[in-house]
């Protein structure tokens, strides 16, 4: 393991935020007393609404593919991403107890964090699968919309096509990507989770008035389908990639965990109710997109509105540290206006390639899922909480305790994430080159 030291960086200019070493751990004040930043129910409601949006709507074909042993799998796979969560909120909590300018906000807080415990290399690869993951997550997101919007509007304009509905959403959420960082958006996370629960409740009741003893629901799949739903699990549940630049918009940081907690608490409800519902409704016959396997019904098209509506403003909150990213990577100035709206752009005009080029995506879900969102949500946060816990402590400061059952279940959380990451890379590998790919919207 490294032995690296953290070195405080020179410490900021008073042009920047003067940050010394009492400098707190929570954000500054405003005017009138209040602490700048999301509270620790934004951050539950943003991570909530970030995560409970095309996992919701695959869960019940993966189930068809585990059987009813996917139900427990769901529920550990939870457990460990808000696990994973928690050691990543721990990371920033420790370099910024370690070096007062971390307590400065940070558009990159993850790579940040790989760097000091990794080193700059993983640094890099972190940044690149956080830009993969988040990137192609935003993709699924608009594809799911469009394909929404394609079935409710059906009967007005048949003549519309997902490769059109694509390029429509795409041109409307240009302007919405102009928001600078989390907490100038919280509200798209209550928009988000809001819909999503409305529509999930609204889901689940069109299930049961749809419930018939005669669905055959118990088919006979292999390892790779197995493997290959594992990896629509991990994707479910694979938010981790925002958690720290949610973190670090917070107006106290030391509440993050409790937000975790709400945040995944509420979405394994919203989960495990649609995932059995519609794999006892539906069995074998559910389609990817469990929305699309319901009766066109007043219920179901309110639904897929309000599922519609979440997607969207998901969208907006995962595809920010995308921006952030970008922008650090080319020097953006904060308060350039004009250079942030050309690299904005041009991310979405890469986001309408790739979604016109790839219009069917189930298969490419499950192979983030297993890859880049295996690395940054379920291997990566224990890792490198080992290793920044195991490093001396500089001097004046008290080395960091840490429970011998935590790094047993971190060394165990890590474990699982790289056989479950594997075995499902290899499942969504051989499911995209073993069936035909679509043929791209400008072809």
């Amino acid at each position: 393991m490294s032995k690296k030291v953290l070195e405080s960086k020179p410490k900021a200019s008073a042009s920047s935020d003067n940050v010394t070493e009492t400098t707190p751990l929570v954000g500054k004040k405003d005017g009138d007393g209040e602490r700048q930043g999301l509270t620790m129910q934004q951050t539950s409601i943003l991570i909530a609404g970030e995560m409970a949006g095309s996992g919701v709507l695959a869960l019940p074909r993966a189930l068809v593919k585990t059987g009813w042993v996917g139900v427990p799998i769901i529920i550990l796979v939870c457990l460990m991403a808000a696990f994973s969560g928690k050691r990543l909120g721990d990371c920033w909590s420790i370099l910024e107890s370690r070096d007062p300018e971390m307590r400065s906000r940070k558009r990159n807080p993850y790579a940040i964090i790989v760097e000091q415990s990794l080193g700059k290399a993983w640094s890099v690869v972190v940044s690149m699968a956080m830009i993969v993951t988040l990137f192609g997550a935003s993709v699924v997101y608009l594809l799911l919309a469009a394909q929404i919007i394609e079935a409710v509007l059906l009967s007005l304009v048949p003549s519309l096509t997902i490769c059109t509905w694509y390029l429509i959403v795409v041109g409307a959420m240009t302007p919405l990507l102009f928001f600078g960082t989390p907490k100038d958006f919280h509200l798209m996370g209550l928009l988000a989770f809001g819909s999503s629960v409305v529509a999930c409740i609204l889901y689940f009741i069109e299930m049961m008035s749809e419930a018939s003893p005669f669905t055959y629901r118990y088919g006979i799949h292999g390892f790779m389908d197995f493997f290959l739903a594992m990896g629509t699990l991990m994707f479910a549940f694979g938010g981790a990639s925002t958690f720290p630049t949610i973190q670090n918009d917070m107006a106290d940081k030391t509440k993050f965990g409790k937000s975790l907690q709400y945040g995944f608490l509420a979405v394994l409800i919203l989960y495990l109710l649609i995932a059995i519902g519609g794999y006892a409704v539906f069995g074998e016959r559910v389609l990817p997109n469990v929305a699309l396997s319901m009766a066109a019904t007043p219920l179901t098209l309110a639904a897929n509105v309000l599922m519609a509506i979440h997607l969207l403003a998901a969208f907006i909150i995962i595809i920010n540290p995308v921006c952030q990213e970008v922008e650090e990577l080319y020097n953006v100035p904060r308060d350039s206006v004009g250079w942030r709206m050309a690299v904005r752009v041009s991310i979405m005009l890469a986001l309408l390639f790739i979604g016109e080029s790839i219009p069917r995506f189930y298969t490419i879900l499950a192979l983030i899922g297993a890859t880049t969102i295996a690395l940054l949500t379920y291997i990566l946060p224990s890792v490198c909480y080992l290793q920044l816990v195991n490093q001396p402590a500089a001097e004046g400061q008290a080395p960091i305790e840490t429970p011998g059952w935590m790094k047993m279940v971190c060394y165990e959380v890590i474990a699982l994430g790289i056989v479950g990451g594997v075995a499902a890379s290899i499942s969504a590998f051989g499911a995209i080159f073993s069936t035909s790919m679509a043929v791209p919207c400008y072809l």
